[in-house]
């Protein structure tokens, strides 16, 4: 019978008469991330499995039962596949070979660059907020929830996208977030407004807050559990959440969820923008995402909608035939604002005055 990873891994470490603080400190992780990993929680991502196959001191065959059972293909199994690209190789003029192979040696380096960056920025979109209905202040209160999530999270840097010509909103910032600013003219779409802030972003992983759906009590910890997901698993993660009414379907950006990675993890088979027609199913996307940088590549690739717009969904789908995408299923309070639940408020505002 086929052991688990859980048990696979416990077994080596007992065998190497290691303590979890003991392999931690090897694999360079956590003992609770070891814990974790043991009791079947958590998911190692593949370069993270290596570190504990090195750890560990494994033989060929241990190592290749431990990615096995850790669902990842053994390397021998690839050697088909990467003769094939050899023999394709071979057939080219050899000025051709060389300069394939040495751009070939190029992405590695930027793939192993881009895996040691960590996410230090975030961009909040509020362009086609400000010329509705907020003023500076009301749109400094909507922003606030926003900021501490971010604070929270631990990033350092927020970079706010602004309609042109319109007053900035007053803010109050958390300590330690420093704040840019970069101005959406014309107004086309999410997806326009991330790929205008590729030149303050440069090559490096970053979040992206909608401010406008607000996450209440311990949901603000939605980001700080993104970035965790990406330090893990090192691919972009879209926080999901359940729909509550069909009228949701035609509101938001919808994503169709396959295998789990965990509790509440799933990986993203496809996602859609706003459907108003046809089989209406998966979970709405919550205003979080962690993306690569190789989602800037994708948005230059995505022709507007009708709407004449760039949506980021359709960008994501373009990035997903590329690159893996995970989905965190959010649980907690999400408050969705909208320009008739703020006119609400300013009635009642104006009927307390009055």
């Amino acid at each position: 019978m086929e052991k688990d990873l859980a048990s696979l891994l416990q077994s080596y470490r007992e065998r190497a008469g290691l303590k979890k603080a003991q392999l931690a400190q090897r694999a360079g992780v956590s003992p609770s991330f070891v814990t974790y990993l043991e009791k079947g929680q958590r998911r190692p991502s593949l370069p993270m499995l290596a570190r504990l196959m090195q750890a560990l001191d494994l033989t060929a065959s241990e190592k290749r039962e431990l990615l096995q059972a850790g669902g990842y293909q053994p390397v021998e199994e690839l050697a088909p596949r990467l003769s094939h690209i050899g023999e394709q190789l071979a057939e080219l003029p050899q000025s051709e070979r060389d300069e394939l192979i040495e751009e070939f040696s190029r992405m590695i380096g930027r793939w192993r660059e881009l895996r040691r960056k960590r996410v230090r920025r975030v961009v909040i979109p509020i362009a086609g907020w400000q010329p509705r209905l907020l003023s500076p202040e009301q749109l400094g209160k909507m922003l606030r929830p926003a900021l501490e999530e971010s604070a929270l999270a631990g990033l350092s840097e927020v970079i706010l996208v602004l309609a042109p010509g319109k007053a900035a909103p007053a803010l109050k910032v958390p300590h330690g977030l420093k704040v840019r600013t970069v101005v959406q003219e014309p107004q086309v779409g999410l997806g326009h407004a991330i790929l205008i802030t590729q030149g303050v972003v440069g090559d490096e992983p970053f979040a992206v807050i909608l401010p406008d759906d607000i996450l209440l009590g311990e949901g603000r910890r939605c980001m700080q559990q993104m970035l965790a997901l990406y330090e893990e698993y090192r691919c972009s993660v879209l926080a999901v959440t359940s729909v509550e009414g069909a009228a949701d379907f035609k509101n938001y950006g919808i994503a169709q969820l396959g295998e789990a990675v965990r509790e509440n993890v799933y990986l993203v088979t496809g996602l859609q923008e706003k459907p108003t027609r046809g089989r209406r199913t998966g979970l709405t996307i919550v205003g979080r995402y962690v993306l690569t940088p190789q989602i800037f590549e994708a948005l230059q690739a995505t022709p507007p909608d009708k709407n004449n717009e760039l949506q980021l969904t359709d960008a994501l789908n373009i990035l997903l035939r590329r690159q893996r995408i995970s989905a965190f299923v959010y649980t907690e309070k999400l408050f969705r604002v909208t320009p008739i639940k703020i006119l609400l408020e300013q009635l009642i505002d104006a009927l307390d005055e009055s």
